[in-house]
């Protein structure tokens, strides 16, 4: 694969992935959980996975091909475990990519309400899965400077909120001074969870980064603490200074710039639309490479894994991304990938931390030791099961069927490319 990919590229792409829609949707549903707390929720849900970047940072150290927590955990447990956390990945990226992808049409839509009608919404949401496919057809260098425009975007919107939020003088009696409801941290830091994840991607394109051994460490670890600090800093702008946190609503930011500025409450609404196709671009960047990774390692036919003649992108796995995208587009919910999103990332998580405390007990394991040997794989795998626990039986019955559906996939496949040799 053409390594085209500088830091700036893998720093954005941490970044896109990490601030997607969730700081745009969820301030209103963490308030509610934790009252005047609630920029604590993205404290803890930081902390407590920066062990699990640790560990992604210290593996990726050792890795410079495509594949991200699937490669590690081949390494360290062989391929059967690989298969269930690359398929995994997989899987939910599709479904992420196509709920966010109707997501981000309906708040597109939202906007312009006189445009609104199911067929406008179903065709905003295939032309970007379509869009950012063929992007990233066209290469990882297209589809990198798209996220890095995106992210440039996100941040520049946040930090108006910042701007004309850090100034305000607040509801009349302050939120700050209620008791806090404290019953609902647990589901708070679940939730922040969400919102935070999305540094294990920048890993999956190391293949096509120029400095990998560098570049995947900074951009794991940088991506994640300052997406974390910048959550902190709007979340408590919004407490601080916006009375009507409380209230159930879809556009959280949006409605408390609007309370002090209504010229700039539809730019940040037009920000969070943004900021949702970033996501998608971002998605759609790294989920074929997912594929990719399992058809080199064997588990899905190697045509899967084939490279365009002229482009040098993973082409196939570009093309069957997409189209599973278009055919779930209007199956999922977002606030219900929420759940099922988590789970599959603690797999991955779970997967990679123990990996890397795996492996410092290999031969030439001093490679993957960080300060502390254990402690912090350790603190990783806490954390990694604790989200497991937070999440529903149907959030694991949706994910299994998944994976159940992976390998009778693979187990055709590959039954029927022997038979064609044969």
């Amino acid at each position: 694969m053409k390594r085209s990919l500088r830091l700036f590229d893998v720093l954005c792409l941490g970044l896109n992935a990490i601030v997607g829609s969730g700081i745009f949707l969820l301030p209103d549903d963490l308030f509610r959980e934790m009252g005047p707390l609630s920029p604590l929720a993205f404290m803890f849900a930081g902390l407590g996975l920066v062990p699990v970047a640790w560990c992604y940072s210290v593996a990726a150290r050792n890795h410079d091909q495509t594949g991200g927590p699937y490669l590690y955990t081949r390494e360290a447990f062989g391929s059967a475990p690989a298969f269930v956390v690359g398929f995994m990945a997989f899987a939910t990226g599709v479904l992420s990519f196509a709920a966010v992808s109707a997501a981000a049409a309906a708040s597109l839509v939202r906007l312009f309400p006189g445009a609104a009608s199911p067929g406008l919404l179903m065709g905003a949401a295939t032309a970007g899965i379509v869009f950012f496919s063929g992007l990233n057809y066209l290469g990882a260098r297209p589809g990198a400077f798209t996220v890095n425009s995106f992210t440039v975007v996100k941040f520049a919107i946040l930090a108006l909120v910042l701007l004309v939020l850090g100034g305000a003088a607040g509801p009349e009696e302050s939120v700050l001074a209620s008791p806090p409801p404290l019953g609902g941290t647990s589901a708070a830091v679940f939730m922040a969870v969400f919102a935070v994840q999305g540094f294990e991607v920048v890993g999956v394109p190391a293949g096509e980064s120029q400095k990998p051994e560098r570049d995947v460490p900074i951009g794991v670890l940088g991506s994640l603490l300052a997406a974390t600090v910048l959550y902190m800093l709007v979340q408590f702008v919004l407490v601080r200074g916006y009375g009507g946190l409380s209230a159930v609503t879809d556009t959280p930011l949006a409605d408390a710039v609007a309370a002090q500025s209504p010229r700039w409450g539809f730019w940040v609404a037009l920000g969070g639309v943004i900021s949702t196709w970033g996501f998608v671009a971002g998605t759609a960047l790294g989920t074929p490479r997912y594929l990719y990774a399992l058809s080199r390692g064997g588990h899905l036919p190697a045509g899967l894994a084939a490279l365009h003649p002229r482009y040098h992108s993973p082409s196939r796995a570009i093309l069957l991304t997409a189209g599973l995208a278009l055919l779930f587009v209007s199956a999922f919910d977002y606030r219900a990938l929420i759940g099922m999103s988590n789970v599959t990332i603690a797999v991955q998580y779970l997967a990679t931390c123990l990996a890397v405390a795996h492996l410092q007990r290999a031969p030439g394991g001093e490679k993957y030791r960080p300060p502390g040997g254990l402690l912090l794989p350790g603190l990783g795998v806490l954390m990694s099961l604790w989200i497991l626990t937070e999440a529903s039986a149907e959030e694991f019955t949706w994910v299994a069927v998944s994976l159940g559906a992976g390998g009778l996939l693979s187990w055709f496949l590959r039954r029927t490319a022997t038979k064609t040799a044969a």
